[in-house]
């Protein structure tokens, strides 16, 4: 991502208007830059529109060279929605509910929904052929629109001269596409109510190079009470006897359920890996109460369009799992976000539970966009739900602010 430096900026603000303006450089480590012009308007109508004027000097190499729109989530999802696609053709369709693991809609030229009853937004995107993808998959309180479509090549080079013109405006009325949307009321009741349900079990993840730490601060642990220890073991990484040593230690020494989460690194016979692991976890005296594996790759981002990485079927790293900790309950999912579980969804009927860990700052740090991701949460869980089944076990961690 490159740090533009602005230089010329003006800004202007009249009744009934504002303008903004400014022009940029950014700079590649090669020598290539991007220079452009930008220039915002402002109008009391509710209207916004953000026009970019850009040059390539030298050849200057990219991933993606444009807009992103973030679209809300809080009474968009699930509503009706008005695609104007690049080739005039309107859709009317809803916006994703349950979380999308592909893009939701291509070659996108314009988006209108509701925003309030009596009253809808239209974002019109000009220069490029934009898509959407579904920023929920990251715990992001959000949809994207993006330019350059993910089934073009990247990175790509913009050429010595080459010049870009894109624009965003949007717009407010006071039509609707296709339905209103739900209406608040303004009061709100507040009762006390019997038990409708009763709280998961909680738990911490230990590192094996958080081992020392834990054992030497195991009063600490007891104050906070941890019903589930979650064990990350990767042998990717160099973890091995000493590690689940380490565990076996804590494991005699807390009342916590010890779960073994086991990257699987699949580079030879996975059945015979996962046995060899077995084996030194009984000679250290480690007894999981449940085991959690999952193949290294499957850890990775695989956007679409892209290469899938080789990897064993499920079924067969599952099925040396079973053989190599008999008895023991096993998971499986995923052992990144929820958005390589939802495009590499699990043969559930394999498993005793599905997992797969949590961030909110995987595409911003800020207070406001973390506050934001807890919007996204129902969302991710419901549609885990809506595949998994209502009875399954879930489990959802870790859960992370790094």
């Amino acid at each position: 991502t490159y740090a533009p430096v602005l230089s010329n900026l003006n800004t202007r603000q009249e009744t009934g208007s504002f303008h903004v303006s400014y022009d940029a450089h950014c700079s590649a480590t090669d020598g290539g830059a991007l220079v452009y012009s930008a220039r915002i308007l402002g109008l009391s109508n509710g209207s916004l529109r953000f026009d970019v004027e850009a040059k390539a000097v030298g050849d200057f190499q990219t991933n993606r060279c444009g807009f992103c729109v973030l679209h809300p989530i809080v009474d968009v999802a699930g509503s009706p929605v008005v695609i104007e696609h690049v080739d005039g053709a309107r859709e009317r369709t809803l916006m994703p509910d349950l979380i999308d693991p592909w893009q939701p809609f291509k070659s996108i030229r314009a988006i209108t929904h509701g925003v309030r009853p009596g009253l809808q937004a239209t974002c019109r995107l000009e220069g490029d052929a934009f898509e959407m993808e579904d920023q929920r998959n990251w715990s992001d309180a959000s949809y994207k629109t993006y330019v350059r479509p993910l089934a073009l090549p990247w990175p790509y080079i913009l050429a010595n001269g080459q010049l870009l013109t894109q624009s965003v405006s949007l717009t407010l009325d006071s039509a609707s596409p296709a339905a209103p949307a739900p209406t608040r009321s303004s009061a709100i009741e507040v009762a006390i109510g019997g038990a409708i349900g009763s709280m998961p079990s909680v738990g911490l993840i230990v590192t094996p190079e958080e081992t020392d730490a834990v054992l030497a601060r195991m009063n600490r642990l007891a104050e906070i009470g941890p019903q589930t220890l979650t064990c990350h073991f990767d042998p990717t990484v160099g973890h091995g006897r000493r590690a689940l040593a380490g565990f076996a230690e804590i494991a005699k020494r807390t009342k916590a359920e010890i779960t073994l989460e086991c990257v699987a690194s699949c580079r030879d016979d996975v059945a015979v890996e996962l046995a060899a692991i077995s084996e030194v976890a009984g000679q250290v005296g480690l007894r999981p109460a449940a085991i959690s594996v999952g193949p290294s790759v499957d850890r990775q981002s695989t956007p679409p369009g892209s290469v899938w990485p080789e990897c064993p079927p499920l079924e067969d790293v599952y099925a040396a799992a079973r053989s190599a900790f008999p008895g023991v309950r096993m998971g499986g999912g995923s052992f990144s976000y929820f958005t390589e579980l939802n495009r590499k969804r699990p043969p559930v009927d394999l498993l005793d539970f599905v997992t797969h860990a949590t961030c909110p700052i995987v595409h911003a740090a800020d207070d406001r966009s973390v506050m934001q991701t807890l919007e996204t949460l129902p969302f991710i869980t419901r549609s885990t739900r809506a595949f998994i089944g209502e009875q399954k076990p879930y489990r959802i961690g870790p859960s992370t602010i790094a």
